[in-house]
C-alpha cells in the first residue's frame, strides 16, 4: 500500500496531467526511440503556420509585434501554451500549466488594445515561464516537496508582480530539484526533467525545467533562480542564455525555501538570444524594485553601456578543483582562437587563479552546509518522503558554531578583495570560463559545481552563451589527460564528485552525446551591464 506522501504525489501529478487541453496530448516516443527532440516533428496539425511563426522568431520580435497590434496575445500565449504541453509530455518540465487563465487575460489584454490602442505595458501579452520556486498567485509553490503541495500562494513573488505590471503573462510553473538543493532537477513529486538534445541526459539543477523549456522553444522567457549554477549549469546543459546577476540587483523576494542569506543567490532569466536578457532587465529594473524590497540596490538598467573594441579578457582552463573534460577545453581553446583572430587579447590566468577558486570552492561549500540541513529535514519528516540522492543538507548532529559561520565570512570577504585586486591589476574587461568542468551527464551522474558556486561566493555577476556541442571524433580524450594527477577530494562536501570520478565518468565523449557546450563570461559585481555587452560581443564572433 503505497505511504500518505506517495499518495499525496501522484494525485498532484494526475491532476498536472489534467491540465492539457485533450486535444494537445500526444504519443511520445521514449527517449531510447527518439533521444533528442528538438527539431524533431512532435507537433503534426498542432501548431497553424501563425502559431509556428511565433515561437521559432527571436523574443524581440514577439514583444515588438505584440506592441504594434500585429499579433493578439491570445495567438501568442496560445502558440507557447501549445508548445509548452507538448514539451511538458516529451521532458517532464512543468508543475503547474496556468493555460486557461493566462489565455483569459490575453483576450482581455486584447480588447484593451482594441479598445484604447495602447498596451498594458513593455511586455504587453508575452508570455513567461516561472520557477517553481517562485509564487505565483493562486497556485502551489512546492519547491520539489511533498510537505508544501498544500502550500498556496496568496500574493505574487516580487518578480512575478513586476513582469505582470510590464504586461507579461505567467502561463507555466516549471520543474525544478529536491529544495532546489540539487544539480539535477529530480523530486519526488514529479520525477526527473529530461534533456531536449538528448532525453538520457540531464536538464541539469535547479532551474532544469526552465532550461529544458526554454531550450525547446516553449517558452519565451523563463525565470530562474542560482545559489550554486541553479542559472547557469541548466542554461549551458540545454544549450540557452542567462544572465547570473549580483544577488541584490534583480528582486526574489517570495521565493526560496527559506535559506540563510550567507549563499549569495541571484535570480535571472533563460532566453534564446542576449537581447531577451537584456530586455528582462531592463524591464525588471525600471520597476524600482528597491522601493518594494530592501535588499535590492538600487541602480536603474543602464542601456547605453557599450565595451571598446577590443576586449582583454582572461581565460581560465583550470579551477584547481576538477580538470575540465575534452569538450570543455576543446570549446574554451576555440572560442579563444576566434576572438583572439577577431583582435581581441586573451591572458591564460595561471595556479595562482586555480588556488582561488579552490579556496572559493571550500567558502562556498561550507555556506550550503552551515545550518546542517535542519530546514529541509524537517521538510521531509512532515511528509514523511524520503530525501533524494546527492540532495546537499549537512549534518544536522553538526551544524556550524556562529563563530565558525564568523570565519567563514570573514575569509569570504578576503578572497573577494584578493579576486577584484587581481582581476584589476590585469585591466581584464571579463573572465571566460567554463560555466561545468563537463557537458551534460547522464543523469544523476554530474560531479560538481564549485565553477559556478565560486562566483555565487564572489557575488560576480555571470553569463552563459552556448557554444557547440559535443564531438565524437574530437572529444575523444588523451592519455596525457587521463594521466594527469588528480586534484584531491573538497574536504566536507560529499555531494558533489571530484577528479577521480571525473575520469571515471569520461569514458568517452559518447557519454555525453549531442550535449550543448557553452561559456561562462564573468564581470565584477553590479556590472551586469557590462556583463551583457561584453557577452554580446563574443556571442556575435562565436554563433553568427
Amino acid at each position: 500500500m503505497p505511504a500518505l506522501w506517495e499518495e499525496k504525489a501522484a494525485a498532484r501529478r494526475q491532476t498536472l496531467h489534467s491540465q492539457i487541453p485533450q486535444e494537445w496530448l500526444m504519443s511520445i516516443p521514449s527517449p531510447d526511440e527518439m533521444t533528442c527532440v528538438v527539431g524533431q516533428a512532435l507537433l503534426p496539425q498542432l501548431l497553424t503556420p501563425l502559431e509556428d511563426e511565433i515561437i521559432q522568431s527571436p523574443t524581440a520580435r514577439v514583444i515588438e509585434r505584440l506592441q504594434r497590434g500585429e499579433w493578439t496575445a491570445e495567438a501568442t500565449v496560445t502558440a507557447f501554451c501549445k508548445r509548452a504541453a507538448v514539451a511538458h509530455q516529451a521532458l517532464n518540465c512543468a508543475t503547474d500549466l496556468l493555460f486557461t487563465e493566462a489565455l483569459a487575460t490575453a483576450r482581455e489584454y486584447d480588447a484593451f488594445f482594441r479598445s484604447t490602442g495602447k498596451t498594458k505595458g513593455p511586455l504587453h501579452g508575452l508570455p513567461v515561464s516561472i520557477k517553481d520556486v517562485f509564487d505565483v498567485a493562486g497556485r502551489i509553490t512546492s519547491c520539489g516537496l511533498v510537505s508544501r503541495l498544500d502550500r498556496v500562494a496568496q500574493n505574487d513573488a516580487l518578480l512575478v508582480a513586476i513582469l505582470r505590471d510590464a504586461g507579461a503573462i505567467p502561463f507555466v510553473k516549471t520543474n525544478l530539484s529536491q529544495a532546489c538543493l540539487l544539480v539535477e532537477s529530480i523530486n519526488n513529486i514529479y520525477g526527473t526533467v529530461m534533456n531536449p538534445w538528448n532525453r538520457h541526459l540531464s536538464a541539469g539543477g535547479s532551474s532544469g525545467g526552465e532550461a529544458a523549456l526554454v531550450a525547446f522553444r516553449g517558452s519565451p522567457l523563463g525565470v530562474g533562480t542560482d545559489g550554486g549554477g541553479s542559472l547557469r549549469l541548466p542554461a549551458a546543459w540545454n544549450g540557452v542564455y542567462t544572465l547570473k546577476p549580483t544577488s541584490t540587483r534583480i528582486p526574489g523576494y517570495g521565493s526560496g525555501a527559506g535559506y540563510s542569506d550567507s549563499v549569495a543567490a541571484g535570480y535571472g532569466p533563460f532566453a534564446n538570444d542576449l537581447d531577451t536578457i537584456a530586455i528582462f532587465c531592463k524591464t525588471v529594473l525600471s520597476a524600482k524594485p528597491w522601493l518594494r524590497d530592501p535588499s535590492i540596490v538600487p541602480i536603474p538598467w543602464n542601456s547605453n553601456v557599450i565595451v571598446g573594441p577590443k576586449l582583454r579578457l582572461g581565460l581560465l582552463l583550470d579551477d584547481g578543483v576538477v580538470h575540465f573534460s575534452p569538450p570543455v577545453l576543446r570549446i574554451l581553446r576555440a572560442a579563444a582562437a576566434k576572438l583572439k583572430e577577431a583582435g581581441h587579447e586573451l591572458l591564460v590566468l595561471g595556479p595562482e587563479w586555480a588556488e582561488m577558486h579552490r579556496r572559493g570552492a571550500d567558502i562556498a561549500f561550507r555556506m550550503y552546509t552551515q545550518e546542517g540541513g535542519i530546514g529541509i529535514r524537517e521538510e521531509l519528516e512532515k511528509s514523511g518522503e524520503p530525501l533524494v540522492p546527492r540532495v546537499c543538507t549537512g549534518w544536522s548532529e553538526t551544524p556550524l558554531t556562529p563563530l565558525e559561520i564568523w570565519v567563514n565570512h570573514r575569509a569570504r570577504k578576503k578572497l573577494r578583495v584578493t579576486y577584484l585586486e587581481r582581476y584589476n591589476s590585469l585591466d581584464l574587461d571579463a573572465i571566460i570560463t567554463a560555466p561545468t568542468p563537463h557537458p551534460a551527464p547522464p543523469h544523476g551522474e554530474y560531479i560538481t559545481s564549485a565553477i559556478c558556486a565560486v562566483f555565487n561566493a564572489l557575488d560576480f555577476p555571470s553569463c552563459v552563451v552556448p557554444y557547440g556541442r559535443v564531438d565524437l571524433t574530437a572529444d575523444v580524450a588523451t592519455p596525457e589527460w587521463y594521466a594527469q594527477e588528480p586534484y584531491p577530494d573538497m574536504a566536507n562536501f560529499p555531494y558533489d564528485r571530484y577528479d577521480v570520478d571525473m575520469k571515471r565518468l569520461y569514458t568517452g565523449p559518447e557519454v555525453f552525446e549531442n550535449s550543448p557546450l557553452a561559456l561562462q563570461i564573468v564581470a565584477p559585481p553590479y556590472q551586469e551591464e557590462h556583463c551583457v555587452a561584453v557577452s554580446q560581443v563574443i556571442d556575435r564572433i562565436l554563433n553568427e
